[in-house]
């Protein structure tokens, strides 16, 4: 018998952080905004929910491509993305090939430019490309937000002019086109508007996405009354979201539990939450590392510091039985994680963090029954 999926608990809009958005694209200082958030903070949602249908009511025209459904070809899936979002318009017609476009990839004075021809790959890609964004905006007449999400995942493209490319169109098309990106990886993202070939940053203004705080866990608490007629402490519903590190998937999953549970007890539906991801995702992530992975992400979790001093050197030898522990190995492991999206720079140098909080909650977990590298805390 097949079970039906878990329901939706509403949105949570946010109308200033909209507001911001409007206020700055709309000023004529920036035609484009980047937007850092770690994964599960609710950017998507954000830009799905609440700018979408704002855009549209500030009379303009919106489009929405995430990069992360093909971070295996990145320009590819945003070219793709666009052509198949001007044809569902039915715009199809506005996708015709120009014979040899050359526009300034640069900032004012660099002298770099980029070219787009008919023929070859991949030039190929970039003709479609700079088709795909003029057929976008079309005549002009009406300005287009185009969101980008997980923008980052072009730092590791195939082809290294097809960031100046769409720097070239961007610079074309302005002010008719508005630019929103996301990404989910601070060096990533950092790195594609400092990218000498393709300085973005100079146009780009960075805007925060706010941690969500305790009025966030007081409208579960309605969500949660409305659900079963119960009632449930807003208070302790906060102080289980400031430990989930205020991630709002994980809150509204806990939510899901105390339902489920038949109990207006947040730590109930904390405890009922850590089992599951425990048991559906962490347990296989956490086996799946080798040895020193799973000691660094132990000692962060934990509230370690330094990984290449010499006292964790230290650690990580004692832990591991061995005297092989170097700061070049622990670097390749740091990056290593880095890729399995585990670890992220904190924005201090050398400085690392555990992403996903579920996961460091799971170690923490795993330590205290012993089952980690380490002994268990006293």
């Amino acid at each position: 018998m097949q079970t039906s999926a878990p329901p939706e608990l509403p949105y949570y809009p946010r109308p200033e952080l909209v507001e911001q958005v409007r206020v700055v694209l709309s000023s004529g200082l920036s035609d484009a905004i980047t937007m850092f958030a770690a994964r599960r903070m609710g950017k998507t949602e954000f830009v799905q929910r609440d700018l979408a249908p704002a855009a549209e009511a500030w009379g303009w025209h919106f489009c929405y491509v995430d990069l992360w459904r093909r971070r295996d070809d990145p320009e590819e899936g945003l070219v793709e993305a666009l052509e198949e979002h001007v044809r569902g318009q039915g715009w199809a017609s506005r996708l015709r090939r120009p014979d040899s476009v050359k526009a300034k990839a640069g900032a004012s004075g660099s002298g770099i430019e980029a070219e787009w021809k008919s023929k070859g790959e991949p030039p190929e890609l970039l003709t479609r490309l700079r088709k795909a964004m003029k057929a976008l905006v079309g005549r002009g007449d009406r300005v287009v937000l185009l969101a980008i999400d997980e923008f980052q995942t072009l730092a590791a493209g195939k082809h290294e002019d097809f960031v100046a490319a769409f720097r070239a169109a961007m610079l074309e098309l302005r002010p008719s086109l508005k630019l929103f990106f996301t990404g989910s990886s601070r060096d990533a993202l950092n790195s594609m508007f400092r990218r000498r070939k393709a300085p973005l940053l100079d146009s780009a203004m960075s805007l925060p996405l706010p941690l969500l705080d305790d009025a966030f866990a007081t409208d579960r608490a309605e969500v949660y009354s409305r659900m079963t007629g119960r009632e449930t402490d807003p208070a302790k519903l906060a102080e289980v979201f400031e430990r989930v590190g205020h991630v709002p998937k994980y809150l509204n999953l806990i939510v899901l539990h105390m339902v489920v549970a038949a109990s207006n007890d947040p730590w109930v539906g904390f405890e009922r939450w850590r089992e599951q991801e425990g048991e559906v995702r962490l347990s296989a992530q956490w086996n799946g590392l080798k040895p020193l992975d799973k000691v660094i992400v132990e000692h962060l979790s934990l509230g370690g510091g330094d990984l290449f001093s010499k006292a964790f050197a230290a650690k990580a030898n004692q832990r591991l039985k061995q005297s092989a522990v170097t700061p070049p190995k622990v670097q390749t492991a740091v990056r290593r994680l880095i890729n399995e999206d585990i670890l992220a720079p904190s924005g201090e140098t050398g400085v690392y963090e555990v992403e996903d909080r579920a996961f460091k909650i799971y170690v923490e977990w795993l330590h205290e029954q012993g089952n980690c590298t380490c002994p268990p805390r006293k």
